[in-house]
């Protein structure tokens, strides 16, 4: 059965493409061969933990899982059908590493092999740790069912809401085990191939992207063979997570409108609408806060300013998954949105969001900076400014394509 996912408009792909490349050349046009590689490596650092969090938000709910179901769709089916829900991430950032390896504005064609061995390290690496992710949360499911509704996941809500006074769902600990491992495993061999390349040489940094791969495929060949019951078990799963409330003694604090005193009126509603759904649903707080403390971690390891300013780029970048994931109806459906607001209003507003961490972003820099000696005041004001600017352009880009595909 064909996938119903339908794919990019012309525009968009057009888009996307002179985005993406831009990007790259702006950041690496001028480097040399080992400021790319520091650069690569950085950016698969940080992918990794992106893999971690969004691929759940990528796959489920599906949508499309009652056409599937209707079409009976094998497992060869299913497969083409995942890896089209995960095609535009994984399509954009091999561009984007291309970019990193070739985009050579001084010396196109010096280290060709060099660039071409970075290349495949980056694209198997990335792909690999893609697909072992979708692997583990598609197969998911069935554990978090049984946490969710069996007297052992009961015992332990009640265990935690009694002890810790915070409220969690039993059945979300299967992908809070996911997110860790997979995030681990690619920080791991980042790191491991880093160490390779400085005892062996070029070619067995490749080894960890290579095991990445081997991992992957075993992985796959486990769950091709029941593949279909563990796509539907993680679809209803997550289709009953992400559309459920908490209620009672579990009931989590809100956000209030009257706390959102920096946004400005025009747009108050909408951004309290937002960040109501993305905070019950969606943990940015500690995904934020687990990425500062990598920062910190990285930069205890006393590296030059330009990998500072690099991955602090790359940080801030980082923050804006929040406005893709907003993305989901089960956010903000579309026919919400022209309901209640304009395009302008609902851009705005995702631009406004982004503003609540700008703070906590700028004292983090600021006391890196003071404890470490890494970046300056200018550098900082500029990671500042590239925050705001790529979440205007995010926002725009967003908004677009919600409406091309609503």
């Amino acid at each position: 059965m064909k996938s119903p996912v339908r794919p990019l408009p012309f525009w968009s792909k057009l888009v996307l493409l002179v985005v993406i490349t831009a990007a790259g050349l702006l950041w690496t046009g001028m480097a040399g061969m080992q400021e790319r590689v520091v650069v690569l490596r950085m950016f698969l650092f940080f992918g990794s933990a992106l893999i971690a969090f969004i691929t759940p938000y990528l796959l489920f709910p599906d949508p499309a899982a009652p056409l599937m179901q209707l079409g009976n769709a094998g497992p060869s089916g299913l497969i083409r059908h995942l890896v089209r829900r995960v095609s535009v991430l994984l399509v954009s950032t091999l561009l984007f590493i291309a970019v990193i390896c070739f985009g050579d504005i001084h010396a196109p064609i010096n280290e060709l092999a060099a660039k071409a061995i970075y290349f495949l390290h980056g694209s198997l690496f990335f792909s690999g740790l893609l697909f072992y992710s979708v692997i583990r949360y598609t197969r998911s499911g069935k554990s978090s069912q049984f946490w969710k509704e069996s007297d052992k996941g009961k015992k332990l809500r009640s265990d935690l809401g009694e002890y810790f006074k915070y409220p969690i769902d039993p059945g979300a600990i299967p992908s809070f085990i996911n997110t860790v491992v997979v995030g681990a495993l690619g920080m791991i061999a980042v790191s491991a191939g880093a160490a390779l390349y400085g005892s062996f040489g070029l070619i067995f940094e490749l080894i960890p992207a290579l095991i990445l791969v081997a991992m992957a495929a075993v992985s796959f060949s486990k769950l091709s063979r029941d593949l279909p019951s563990n796509y539907y078990a993680s679809t209803a799963f997550f289709n009953e997570f992400f559309g459920e409330t908490v209620a009672g003694k579990e009931q989590e604090g809100k956000v209030e409108v009257f706390q959102l005193w920096w946004v400005p009126r025009p747009i108050k509603s909408h951004v309290w609408a937002m960040l109501l759904q993305l905070d019950r649903k969606f943990p940015a707080g500690r995904v934020l806060l687990a990425g500062h403390l990598l920062i910190w971690i990285l930069s205890y390891q006393r590296p030059g300013d330009e990998l500072m300013i690099t991955a602090w780029l790359l940080f801030s970048l980082f923050h804006h998954i929040i406005i893709v994931i907003s993305l989901s109806d089960q956010f903000s459906p579309a026919w919400f949105q022209r309901w209640i607001g304009s395009a302008a209003e609902w851009i705005f507003a995702r631009i406004w969001i982004q503003f609540r961490w700008i703070l906590i972003l700028a004292v983090s820099m600021l006391f890196n900076s003071w404890i470490f000696g890494h970046v300056s005041y200018s550098a900082q004001a500029a990671v500042l400014l590239f925050y705001i600017g790529s979440a205007t352009v995010i926002s725009l880009v967003s908004h677009f394509y919600k409406n091309v595909y609503s």
